[in-house]
């Protein structure tokens, strides 16, 4: 399993990580669930990644063709707690920084990725990304349900003081 998909293909979890965050943080005001929906995102996936140059230029192409403004820090999550390392300057001593809660923006994952690899599971293994994409929908709607994830267009807002 990587990035809470069911796959042991971590370029088809990093393709399906891609859709997911983009796919939840769209405007569900202007992409509502229809049931003709997923056959759409499957058919931008497809159109996407054949003419994108990097899975930078993915995320780019993919957001206005699902309604995405910005991508949401809360779906761009990929792993429950980060771990960091920092010499202390005082000892010299290799310390080690949990930083739960932290968020994550995809910096690290769209560097070290295979852009090549991953740009092909999105083009030519679209089925499986969206399958693993609404597998892991699923597997949240009960998480949603007891509040422990907040549903679509729950967005907090904060306003400026």
């Amino acid at each position: 399993m990587y990035y809470g998909f069911d796959t042991s293909d971590e370029n088809a979890a990093v393709g399906a990580l891609l859709v997911y965050g983009i796919y939840r943080s769209r405007d569900v005001r202007r992409f509502k669930v229809t049931p003709d929906m997923w056959a759409v995102i499957e058919r931008a996936v497809k159109s996407c990644a054949k003419r994108a140059l990097d899975l930078n230029d993915f995320v780019e192409k993919l957001k206005p063709k699902l309604h995405c403004d910005t991508i949401q820090p809360r779906w761009m999550k990929t792993t429950d707690a980060l771990v960091s390392t920092y010499v202390d300057p005082a000892s010299g001593e290799i310390m080690e920084l949990n930083e739960e809660g932290k968020r994550d923006f995809w910096t690290r994952l769209l560097e070290e990725a295979d852009h090549h690899a991953v740009l092909e599971r999105l083009y030519k293994r679209t089925s499986l990304i969206i399958a693993l994409v609404r597998d892991r929908l699923e597997r949240e709607r009960p998480l949603e349900v007891r509040g422990l994830i907040k549903p679509e267009g729950d967005e907090e807002i904060v306003e400026a003081q």
